[in-house]
């Protein structure tokens, strides 16, 4: 006979049955039926494993005498969690004390009831980029062996029944691989995972998919594997004899064509190539590696704003996502823009620095430009009674705020050459004449950002912006903003701000007398 719930049992009373490692409590129970018996429940505290993943891919055990099996287990790191401990910061303590490994990113994948007659609650954390960071710190009557093993075994070792966490580690990784909502630095060892774990069972039969991976393995992985002290005739010698073999004109081709351009620094050959790959579908983790490589090889011939404009769209949640940060502050740092620079990179580290990531991610907020007079060139584009302009969202208790296109000039470059290379840069155009209308000062209060800049201002006309329709918006390509056309005379008896200081006038000048 089954119900749809079943009934609880009456405690009718506790008492203290052993005390001393653990605990163990005498409880009396009324069932169902009328019946009293007695349960002995084990008390003792929380417990937490780490899965420790190295960047070598490997795992971290700790082999330590286990006094119920009466032998060694190849056991996780972990132990009981302290009072005042979360689970997470117990598995840091403990991966340090027991291994002297530290910890990178961490997850916290839950915890389930270690037993049917105990309270204690085993939880696991899974914790990425664990490197050696000193020598273990054992407590008294602890010893061991420190050890790793590859993580292509891990699923192996943990279901062998010679791991007295094996059940409840398994579950967190499950639980790892299914999670919607993990921190960028720990999205590649996530996709580590479930590659993991969907191979888990699986035996490669002769002709099957799984078989060919195994033993054919990819032709340019042990190209690149071998490429360091070869003479660039013998690299490119190995690499044409490649896709000519495997997949001649093909993206992947251009892509591998690509980054050996790259790796003999030869970045203005590798440009079009990249594109070349991506344009044709490149794929997976090509496709993300080529969008960096492509970012990084713009950066070293000059091109800071064509890098920023690729990686500042780089999907945060790819597995190398954490390396387009690294990426993306280098070029904002090749970009004049130390501080944003700066905050990207921190914000990309702080999840590898558990202990201190919310500090981190408030000091980077906090920082700003350092103070100097910024030398600028910007773009007046006036059509019919409108101008072209970029909408900015104002700082905190602030409204929003327009400009003119344009940016920052370059060492050696003039003026109008960085107004021609901005409008290239953040909107695709070309400028097809132009005029200087004035030289202003701008300075201006942004958030809590001073601001001070010497704006050359142009008048300029464009083939591309004239066919653009009123009712467009254009995203920038460098940039989180987009831009229109305003009517002048709504700016003019309007409070919208537009900037440099002055130009509106300018660009109703410019209505007057068109270039």
């Amino acid at each position: 006979m089954t119900t749809d719930r079943v009934p609880d049992w009456t405690l009718l009373g506790s008492a203290l049955a052993f005390d001393g490692y653990v605990r163990v409590r005498r409880d009396r129970y009324r069932l169902p039926d009328g019946s009293e018996s007695d349960w002995d429940v084990v008390e003792i505290g929380d417990t937490v494993a780490v899965v420790a993943l190295t960047p070598d891919d490997t795992v971290v055990l700790f082999d330590q005498f286990r006094v119920g099996p009466r032998r060694v287990l190849g056991e996780l790191p972990g132990g009981l969690i302290d009072a005042g401990e979360d689970a997470v910061g117990a598995g840091v303590r403990e991966l340090r004390e027991e291994t002297g490994y530290r910890a990178g990113a961490v997850f916290d994948a839950g915890a389930e009831w270690a037993a049917a007659n105990g309270r204690r609650r085993r939880h696991v954390v899974i914790a990425v980029d664990c490197v050696p960071a000193g020598e273990p710190t054992w407590g008294e009557h602890e010893s061991g062996r420190i050890r790793t093993i590859p993580s292509s075994e891990l699923l192996e070792h943990l279901t062998a029944g010679e791991v007295s966490d094996g059940g409840a580690a398994v579950r967190g990784l499950v639980r790892f691989a299914l999670a919607s909502d993990v921190a960028p630095a720990l999205r590649a060892a996530q996709h580590r995972v479930r590659r993991l774990l969907a191979g888990a069972g699986e035996q490669a039969q002769p002709g099957s998919a799984a078989a060919a991976e195994q033993v054919v393995p990819d032709p340019y992985d042990a190209f690149w594997h071998t490429a360091d002290g070869k003479s660039r005739e013998s690299l490119w010698l190995e690499l044409d004899a490649l896709t000519r073999r495997l997949a001649p004109g093909t993206a992947i081709a251009a892509y591998e064509r690509a980054s050996l351009h790259d790796y003999l620094g030869e970045e203005a050959d590798a440009i079009p190539l990249y594109r070349e790959a991506l344009d044709a579908g490149l794929a997976g983790e090509r496709r993300s590696c080529a969008i960096i490589q492509l970012a990084s090889s713009l950066r070293n011939v000059g091109d800071a704003s064509g890098a920023l404009a690729l990686l500042h769209r780089f999907p945060a949640d790819d597995p190398l996502a954490d390396a387009a940060r690294a990426f993306e502050a280098l070029a904002l740092f090749s970009d004049h823009k130390p501080a944003p620079a700066l905050r990207v990179a921190l914000r990309a580290l702080a999840p590898h620095l558990p202990a201190y990531r919310r500090s981190i991610d408030a000091y980077a907020g906090e920082l700003a430009a350092p103070a100097r007079i910024r030398a600028i060139s910007v773009a007046v584009v006036v059509r019919d009674g409108h101008v072209l302009a970029e909408e900015y969202v104002g700082g905190p208790g602030e409204a929003p705020f327009l400009r003119a296109p344009g940016g920052g000039i370059e060492f050696g470059e003039s003026a109008e050459a960085a107004m021609r290379r901005e409008l290239r840069e953040e909107l695709g155009v070309e400028a097809t004449a132009t005029r200087l209308l004035a030289v202003t000062e701008n300075i201006f209060d942004h958030g809590r950002k001073r601001g001070h800049e010497i704006a050359h201002v142009f008048a300029v006309q464009s083939a591309q912006l004239d066919a653009m329709p009123f009712d467009e918006r254009r995203d920038v390509l460098d940039g989180d903003t987009t831009v229109g056309w305003y009517r002048i005379d709504e700016l003019r008896a309007g409070t919208t701000a537009f900037y440099p200081s002055g130009i509106l006038d300018l660009a109703i000048a410019a209505s007057a007398d068109p270039v």
